[in-house]
């Protein structure tokens, strides 16, 4: 297993099968530490896609495939990773940062049918939102046209109750007969009468109209509304635990774990205290480091011996000498 671990955390098993068995079990638990973010990005990844989301299954184990490698990159650079402070510091955002997605991305598997209520609310919201939209676009025009029907209905009955006074002799000309009058009068209400279905069957158009527009917004709203969309469904799950005390206590124990789980790589490198074997290769480096450094240093001796040595600047001189003999 030591083989499999040791190419998991990026070292060479050849290396690795000579180190002290401290050592060895510290790659085994920086092997097993790796394995748990990856295995739950592979698993909250096809979840993701293919329950709340609807994907295809296809394309849902291929992001769960894809997820799982790119957190165990980042996971394994973790591991590998030594050096300065902003490197230290950069190793934590980036393990807070993949840790905090993973989590929210995990609730919202775990969540999925407190999420789906509070989307169908958002729907039913967005449906009546979209009819009000049509009402308040027809309300004035059928106020105007109810006024306009209903003086209408004024005048026409004023003008029936004029023909029948002066039909039966109580009103108008006081001549209780059927003339030319009274024919006046009945054309003239029949006249209003005409008026009067005329805007009152504009009024019960535009009824019927608002009524099939409403239809159409609802039915243009609900196939517009996109209930897997995933922003929405974090909307959806912080809007919840606004509003329930409870659903938030359980959410941040749930998350509490999940970002412990995910965040389990960094906090055994930042704590984890450094093996015997890891020590000596440090030493190792450092004694080469200053090699280097010394072989740096004493650079000018191979390039300007004659500066240092006294024999090597006498040699340079008489060399020099006998050539200008010669010329």
């Amino acid at each position: 297993m030591l083989k499999y671990y040791s190419i998991l955390v990026g070292e060479n098993p050849s290396y690795t099968t000579l180190f002290q068995p401290a050592s060895k079990r510290k790659i085994a638990l920086y092997a097993n530490c790796l394995m748990i973010p990856v295995i739950l990005w592979f698993i909250n990844s096809y979840l993701l896609v293919s329950h709340v989301l609807q994907g295809n299954i296809l394309v849902a184990i291929l992001t769960g495939l894809i997820s799982a490698f790119i957190i165990f990159l980042i996971e394994r650079a973790i591991i590998m990773s030594n050096g300065s402070r902003p490197i230290f510091w950069f190793r934590i955002i980036l393990g807070f940062i993949v840790a905090s997605l993973g989590s929210i991305s995990f609730d919202e598997v775990i969540f999925k049918n407190d999420i789906d209520n509070k989307i169908a609310q958002y729907k039913n919201a967005k449906i009546n939102s979209a009819a009000h939209s049509v009402e308040a676009e027809y309300e004035n025009r059928i106020i105007t046209q109810q006024l306009i029907v209903n003086q209408k209905a004024s005048d026409w009955k004023k003008s029936l109750q004029d023909a029948k006074d002066e039909a039966d002799g109580t009103g108008g000309s006081r001549q209780k007969l059927v003339g030319k009058i009274t024919q006046l009068k009945i054309n003239v209400a029949e006249k209003q009468e005409a008026d009067y279905n005329s805007e009152n069957y504009k009024l019960v158009t535009l009824k019927s109209d608002l009524d099939s527009s409403k239809v159409l917004a609802k039915a243009k709203a609900e196939a517009d509304f996109i209930g897997n969309a995933l922003l929405l469904r974090i909307r959806a799950m912080f809007d919840l635990l606004s509003e329930d005390g409870f659903m938030l206590a359980v959410y941040i124990l749930f998350t509490t774990f999940l970002f412990c789980l995910e965040f389990l790589v960094v906090l055994i490198k930042i704590g984890s205290t450094n093996s015997v074997d890891e020590d000596i290769e440090k030493a190792r480096d450092t004694l080469l480091r200053e090699k280097a450094k010394m072989i740096l240093a004493r650079k000018a001796l191979l390039f300007e011996p004659e500066q240092f040595d006294l024999s090597v600047k006498a040699a340079k001189a008489f060399l020099l000498q006998n050539n200008s003999a010669v010329l």
